[in-house]
């Protein structure tokens, strides 16, 4: 028998009555099942629920709460019970101990679970914590029930995700997520997404409970407008006044670099960056290490100063050449860039303020040769919104002809919209709506 090293002898914890009672109750045989029945079963939640309370009651004899650890025990195995009848029939009127004590809204998870149960309009129900670090919430009401489990975010952004999952829509609620710009498939009869941030799977709970499809890129400013004008010309000069500022607070050598990346270098020190070349190996062109092209970079665009409100601003993107030659542009973004998805750029990255300046570098004609040329029917944009980088028109060996903005390598974003047959410069684009993941939304 396991003893602690306090007087008296006293039993570890794992030794327990009740915490062994309560181990049996979660049996590992049992969670495989609970979990071969998937996330949107009710023996999924209640499974979790038991594996809580089981916690708890390992919890409460360490602390020599001897009567606690009891009561977690008997619901631990009351909720064991219910997902036993669960897996048996999941309609069955199971009823089963829920309110742990454990406080979920410590973790940012538990208080985005708890954000997803008020969308589904459904506040009271409980959060319940898993074995795997994920916390589940489920609602069941007319025409529209569900569950949704938040997970820890990983090193692509580092924010909570979301699996989601309808057992039970109503014709209107489905046909709202299907004109939502969300991906989901289907599986037995639910509707499941299985990887959405977690603050836009609020967006669609709240999307199905309303029956009005979800329109993401409205949260941060962006538009479903036909068509982008050039910058005006005001906005043009208040940039300007922005650069010179910026260009009072760094030193000289930053500004060397930033002016040697925006006239003849840029594709050769992100050349480096794309291909995960050493910091050690010297910059083509240049002479120094890439490690200290990058240390000014970085530091230099780190001093701009953070605005009131995020910038808007663009960036013509090439995608394949057979891609455009073949006319596939559209199918190409819908298949790469989903609402919902990350995108990461190693590198650092030129936007402009101005969209159709943009879009020059996103030319919808090809050209081979005199006999082998077309034209496509849509160029890509990006429009992204972003409280950071630097505007560099100050130190730019091209002034402010380009209204440029240049961010941090390593910048990730959101995908917060596709909007199709947008018009820029005379010409069809396909619009990437992107939010950088430190101005998205947080729990």
């Amino acid at each position: 028998m396991c003893r602690s090293k306090a007087k008296g002898g006293r039993r570890c914890a794992s030794s327990h009555p009740a915490v062994r009672a309560a181990a049996r109750a979660v049996s590992p045989q049992l969670g495989r099942d609970a979990t071969a029945a998937g996330e949107d079963h009710p023996a999924s939640a209640a499974y979790a629920q038991a594996e809580a309370w089981a916690q708890q009651a390992h919890e409460a004899a360490q602390a020599g709460d001897d009567a606690s650890a009891r009561e977690c025990a008997a619901n631990a195995q009351e909720c064991a019970q219910a997902t036993r009848a669960l897996l048996a029939d999941r309609d069955a009127d199971a009823d089963y101990p829920g309110g742990q004590k454990a406080d979920v809204t410590a973790l940012e998870e538990g208080r985005a679970a708890h954000a997803l149960a008020d969308a589904a309009g459904a506040g009271h129900s409980p959060v319940v914590p898993r074995s795997d670090g994920g916390y589940t919430v489920a609602w069941d009401q007319e025409g529209f029930a569900g569950a949704a489990t938040v997970y820890p975010g990983d090193e692509d952004d580092g924010h909570p995700y979301t699996r989601l999952a309808f057992t039970n829509l109503d014709e209107d609620r489905y046909q709202a997520l299907a004109n939502s710009p969300w991906p989901y498939r289907t599986e037995d009869g639910a509707v499941v997404y299985d990887r959405v941030p977690a603050y836009q799977a609020e967006q669609i709970v709240e999307a199905a409970r309303t029956g009005e499809p979800g329109k993401p890129w409205r949260r941060h400013g962006l538009t479903a407008a036909v068509s982008r004008a050039a910058l005006p010309e005001d906005e043009a000069e208040e940039l300007e006044d922005e650069s010179y500022s910026w260009s009072q607070q760094i030193t000289d050598k930053e500004e060397a670099y930033v002016n040697e990346f925006t006239a003849e270098h840029f594709e050769e020190i992100n050349s480096h960056l794309y291909n995960g070349k050493s910091p050690d190996e010297e910059v083509e062109g240049m002479g120094v290490p890439l490690g200290e092209v990058c240390t000014h970079l970085d530091s230099a665009i780190d001093r701009a100063p953070e605005p009131d409100q995020p910038h808007i601003i663009y960036r013509g993107y090439k995608p394949p050449r057979d891609v455009i030659k073949s006319d596939r542009v559209l199918e190409w973004v819908k298949d790469n860039f989903k609402v919902g998805g990350v995108y990461r750029d190693d590198s650092y990255m030129s936007f402009s303020h101005c969209p159709e300046y943009a879009a020059s570098f996103s030319p919808n004609k090809w050209f081979d040769s005199k006999t082998d040329r077309g034209e496509a029917s849509h160029g890509v944009v990006f429009e992204a919104v972003t409280s950071r980088g630097a505007a560099v028109a100050a130190v730019s060996q091209y002034d402010n002809e380009e209204r440029e903005r240049l961010l941090k390598r390593g910048s990730t974003f959101h995908v917060v919209g596709i909007q199709e047959n947008v018009r820029i410069a005379g010409a069809n684009k396909v619009v990437v709506q992107l939010a950088d993941v430190h101005d998205v939304p947080r729990f």
